[in-house]
């Protein structure tokens, strides 16, 4: 698997639970480019929202490595659209493999074991947000 593809595979276990948990979708990044943001955009119980999602191999999990100032602008940006904002963090483990060194490597068609404890709610400090906006 490329990188793109272990992206688009978190992009699609996310999408995956924000349909279970009630979400309704407005969109959702097919080709999952890591550099086009929000990810996903979705709406339930009046709240419109941004979903950033990252993906890692095992032993790793997904993690927003763009920095403070690319956080700031996702958040700011949500914002003036009305909408929250949401990271997903997904690790991605190749099930067949028996050693550590297996599990990470990325084989396309096999099995994954899937680790994704929810959304973390993106969100400025005071000071940072009346500065922003």
């Amino acid at each position: 698997m490329t990188a793109n593809e272990i992206h688009a595979f978190g992009v699609e276990i996310v999408y995956k639970q924000l349909e279970k948990d009630g979400w309704a979708i407005d969109s959702v990044d097919i080709e999952a480019d890591l550099s086009s943001e929000p990810q996903i955009t979705a709406a339930k119980d009046g709240e419109l929202a941004f979903f950033v999602i990252r993906t890692g191999m095992y032993p790793g999990r997904g993690r927003f490595e763009e920095g403070q100032e690319a956080f700031e602008n996702l958040v700011t940006h949500a914002a003036k659209h009305g909408c929250s904002c949401y990271f997903a963090s997904v690790g991605i483990a190749n099930s067949t493999g028996t050693t550590e060194e297996e599990m990470a490597v990325p084989v396309k068609g096999v099995a994954y074991n899937v680790q994704f404890d929810g959304l973390v709610r993106m969100a400025l400090d005071p000071e940072t947000r009346k500065a922003k906006m």
